[in-house]
Order: C-alpha cells, then sequence, then structure tokens
C-alpha cells in the first residue's frame, strides 16, 4: 500500500493520541499568560492570530480566507510549536515587527463637558531570527518581543489609576532531525523563553479644564489609598520545553510538546511608615498538541490542543508604624493557596476550488481556578493576623482588607467563524463572520457575565505595480459585554488600510496595516459616549 494511502487512518489514529495528550495536561494556552496578555485582552487590543500579519490586519483583519506567509496551518504559524520553525519556510530569515496601538473613550457630562473614562497605548518591538538548514535538518531561531502597555482609569471622582507595563520576552530555539530513527520523519526542537513583566500603578489627580475631564495628561501625583493594595508587581518567568514532530505521508504532521514554566511573582506597596509584599512562586506544567496536513490537493487543515495547570502558594509580608515607643503592627506567613487548570482547543479547515477558497474554524476553552484560605490554626497565616490586629489598641482596622475565604472562578468559552475569498486575476477579495461566547461564574456570585460578540469582515488586495501592493478593508462588530444584564451593548465601524513592498529580485520586503475603529453604545446613551481606536503594524522580512 502507497504512504498516500496510509495517510489518512495514520491522521486520525494520531488525532486521537494527540486530544488525548492535550486533554491530560487540562489547560489553557501555549504559555502562562499573565499581566501583559490579559490586560491586552481586557483592553481588547490584542490582534489574536494576526499579531504576526500587518498585511492581514490592512485587509479587514481577515484571519481564515487569505493564504498569508505568517498565517499558514502549520505547526509554527497556526499551533505556535518551535518545532515547526523549521518548516515554515524555505530559506533562513530575519523578521521586525514593530507597532502601536491607541485609544480613548469620552463621555459627556449633565454639564455639557467631557469626561475621559478610558485611555489607553502600547508599542511593539517583536522580532523572529531562524537560521535553516534544510540539508542536515538543523535550526536555530531566536524569537523576541519588547513590549509595553501604559491604560488609565478613574479611581475616584477626582483621582484616576494609571498603569503602566513592560514586557521583554526572549526565547532561543534549537532543533533538527534524528537521523538514524525513524527514516529521518521525527524532527525535535527544544526551547527556554525568559520574561520579565513589571507593571507600576500610579495615582493622579483628574485633570479638569474648560472642556472636561481628562485622565491621560499631567495630573499631580498622589499617595496609594491603601497600604495592601500592591504599586508594583513583577513576574519574573523561565520556561525550558521540548516539542517534536512526525512526519506522516508528505503531507500531515503530527506534533507533540510539553513545558514547565516557573514564575516568581512578587507585589509590594512600600510606603514611608509601612511596607506590604505578596509573593508566589507558580510553576506550571503544559502540554501541547497538533496536528496539520491536507486531505487530497484541496483541503488543508490543522487541529491544536494545548494545556496547563499549576498548584501554588502565596505568602504575606506587612508592617506599618506605630509611631514614636510604639511596637510596630508587623506580621509574615500564609495567604492562600491557589490551583488552576484548563483546556483550549482550535480547528481550521480551508478548501480550495480553482479561484474560490472557503475556509472556517471553531475554538473552545475551559478555565478553572480556586483559592483556599490557610488552616484556621495556622498562626502565621494572614486571616490570624486580621483578627489579632482587630483587638489592638489604636489599630486602624478599617484600612485592612477582608479576610482570605474559599474562592472558585470558572469559564467557558467557545466561538467559531468561516468565509470565502476569490482571486480575480491579480487582485482578492474576502469576506468572513465571526461569533464568540464566553460565561463566566463564580462560588459567590453565581454564573456570569455572558459575553457575546460577533462580527463581519472584508478585504481586498490589488497591485499597484509590479512592487507595491494596496489592501483595504472594513469591519463591523457588536458587541454584548454582559448578556445577563442591559446598556452594555455597543457596535463599532473600523476602516483598514495596508501596504505591501517587495522589490524584484530582492531579498527584503516591507508590509505596513493601519486600522481605524469608532465605538458607540447601542442602546439608549445619555452620557452620549464614544471611543476611538487605532492601530500601526508593520513589518520588514528579509530572506537570506
Amino acid at each position: 500500500m502507497s504512504p498516500t494511502r496510509w495517510a489518512l487512518p495514520r491522521a486520525l489514529s494520531c488525532l486521537f493520541v494527540a486530544a488525548l495528550f492535550a486533554l491530560t495536561f487540562g489547560a489553557a494556552t501555549a504559555s502562562a499568560q499573565y499581566y501583559y496578555d490579559s490586560a491586552l485582552h481586557s483592553l481588547e487590543l490584542s490582534s489574536g492570530p494576526l499579531v504576526r500579519s500587518p498585511r492581514l490586519i490592512g485587509m479587514g483583519g481577515l484571519s481564515q480566507v487569505i493564504p498569508d506567509r505568517n498565517a499558514s496551518i502549520n505547526l509554527w504559524d497556526f499551533a505556535g510549536m518551535p518545532v515547526g520553525l523549521a518548516e515554515d519556510d524555505t530559506a533562513s530569515t530575519l523578521d521586525i515587527r514593530p507597532g502601536s496601538d491607541g485609544l480613548s473613550a469620552i463621555a459627556h457630562q449633565p454639564n455639557g463637558l467631557e469626561r475621559q473614562y478610558l485611555a489607553a497605548s502600547s508599542s511593539h518591538a517583536q522580532g523572529e531570527g531562524v537560521y535553516r538548514n534544510h540539508e542536515s535538518g538543523s535550526t536555530f531561531g531566536v524569537v523576541g518581543d519588547l513590549s509595553g502597555l501604559s491604560w488609565d482609569v478613574p479611581y475616584a471622582t477626582t483621582v484616576e489609576v494609571r498603569q503602566h507595563l513592560l514586557h521583554p520576552q526572549i526565547t532561543p530555539i534549537l532543533g533538527g532531525i534524528l537521523p538514524r530513527f525513524f527514516d529521518r520523519h521525527l524532527a525535535w526542537a527544544g526551547y527556554l523563553r525568559f520574561r520579565d513583566e513589571t507593571i507600576e500603578n500610579n495615582f493622579r489627580s483628574i485633570v479638569s479644564n474648560a472642556a472636561g475631564d481628562y485622565i491621560n495628561l499631567g495630573g499631580a501625583e498622589l499617595p496609594p489609598p491603601s497600604e495592601f493594595n500592591p504599586t508594583q508587581t513583577n513576574v519574573n518567568s523561565i520556561a525550558y520545553g521540548l516539542s517534536t514532530a512526525y512526519s506522516i505521508g508528505k503531507v500531515t504532521r503530527l506534533g507533540l510538546g510539553i513545558e514547565h514554566e516557573n514564575n516568581d511573582i512578587k507585589a509590594t506597596n512600600d510606603l514611608s511608615r509601612s511596607s506590604s509584599e505578596i509573593s508566589e512562586s507558580r510553576p506550571f506544567w503544559i502540554g501541547h498538541a497538533a496536528l496539520v496536513g491536507r486531505l487530497g490537493k484541496s483541503l488543508e487543515y490543522g487541529i491544536d490542543g494545548i494545556g496547563r495547570k499549576a498548584n501554588s502558594e502565596q505568602d504575606w509580608r506587612f508592617t506599618t508604624s506605630a509611631g514614636v515607643g510604639g511596637i510596630p503592627l508587623s506580621g509574615r506567613g500564609n495567604l492562600l493557596t491557589r490551583e488552576e487548570k484548563g483546556s483550549e482547543l482550535h480547528t481550521r479547515a480551508r478548501w480550495t476550488r480553482g479561484r474560490a477558497m472557503f475556509a472556517g474554524s471553531f475554538q473552545t476553552s475551559a478555565t478553572d481556578i480556586t483559592i483556599d484560605p490557610p488552616n484556621a490554626n495556622d498562626a502565621t497565616s494572614f486571616n490570624h493576623f486580621l483578627n489579632e490586629a482587630f483587638n489592638r489598641a489604636g489599630a486602624d482596622t478599617l484600612a485592612l482588607p477582608d479576610s482570605v475565604v474559599h474562592y472558585e472562578s470558572k469559564s467557558r468559552a467557545y466561538g467559531w467563524g468561516g468565509g470565502a475569498s476569490y482571486r480575480f486575476g491579480t487582485s482578492v477579495l474576502g469576506a468572513e463572520y465571526n461569533w464568540v461566547r464566553d460565561v463566566g461564574s463564580t462560588l459567590a456570585l453565581g454564573s456570569g457575565p455572558r459575553y457575546l460578540a460577533w462580527d463581519v469582515r472584508v478585504g481586498y488586495e490589488h497591485p499597484l505595480g509590479e512592487q507595491l501592493k494596496g489592501r483595504l478593508g472594513y469591519i463591523h462588530r457588536w458587541v454584548d459585554q454582559d448578556d445577563y444584564t442591559a446598556n452594555n451593548e455597543y457596535k463599532s465601524n473600523t476602516m483598514t488600510v495596508g501596504l505591501g513592498y517587495a522589490p524584484p529580485l530582492s531579498s527584503w520586503s516591507l508590509e505596513t496595516g493601519f486600522q481605524l475603529e469608532f465605538r458607540n453604545p447601542d442602546y439608549a446613551d445619555p452620557t452620549d459616549s464614544h471611543q476611538s481606536r487605532q492601530k500601526l503594524a508593520a513589518e520588514v522580512h528579509w530572506a537570506f
């Protein structure tokens, strides 16, 4: 029987193994997501699968129906597995991707003045440098990210909290092929990842002028409102992992990976008369499995499952002066125990018929977090410290936080999308529809919020001569931030534009993409609030 006739049954068997491997680890992302990724998600600044493709950003954010060098269905672009870096291109490459994002949200007050209730800006500097030797199968690459994010929100009527976050990260990757085993069908890649996130919280007065109240201007710096709320948090992460890929026939690849990541988290608030600290070492075990390939000449598919779980403890330390001659109020010990686990599954397929291409995707995720207080007999616990402080004469117990109690939170999300594109000679036109639902719940409050969103995207690319390509796009989006409550729906309209420049007989190219979005409430809003967003992305690509 020929290798091609074996491809389908082998692929189905390996798919079962891949799914079982991912679900055994029960997890959520290829690496643990902390403040930077969470902040981007909450501010809706992340481009998801488009973060590496300015071309598709300029084409209306089309992520499924347009074949793109940085958005292929393979083990690197689609699944993010380091072992797929070797076959992501046919030559050694260097990519540099700068970019920036910004947003501002304004509401009108009854007195006719404006009030800014959200402002954010981010800068990106990402890069990939990869050496590939296809004769020996060896690969060496370095993937780096030097990004920053700032965002401002009101804390009180006249006070804002300004948060600034730095996110440097670097991942060296070394890979190759086992030459003496499996007939060169088995590839491997080992990698390290170093990341250091630092977030600072500054409290400032809101600036008022003749036009209104604004939170992103140079207001006077104010002291923190509490001795316990962290003003600086640092997450130092070191991860190491191994991923492998087995070639099934000529076009199918099964990838498996395992990773251990340790995160040292320290949150502090150091004032003139007090100091508080929360520290935690949070180790993650992460499992990853993916299957990518083709069925025949027309159908391309990818299935990706990722997993993580972690158990950790948080410790606390606090001291404050009781005045001259007084005994300081201080203590240290165990704050809580934390367990996290989850799962994610992503699927995508493309079918080509002549000049037309049809694509679809489905994804689902689940995350569970459980927090427990220390044993009631633990004399070093934070709850025990609160009881002692409450009975101490002269202690300001109003400034103390609540005691730690049992807490559970869950998130269940799924989404799907699909679309089509068609080539008119050297031009291409595409359209997509995407839908997502994310339901959260906690033990104390029950189910909610339930997030719903859908969007329609249209993109067009047309050559502007031999060296230049122009792109246009449009996105209409509708979001309900909580389907269980009213007056939190909005709709947005986004215009996109992009240019691609590739000199003939040259080894380098330039891609750019720009988005401009306007958001408005989809309900009767007496404040007539509105929001504007901008995104600029670029990529310089060299092949050598």
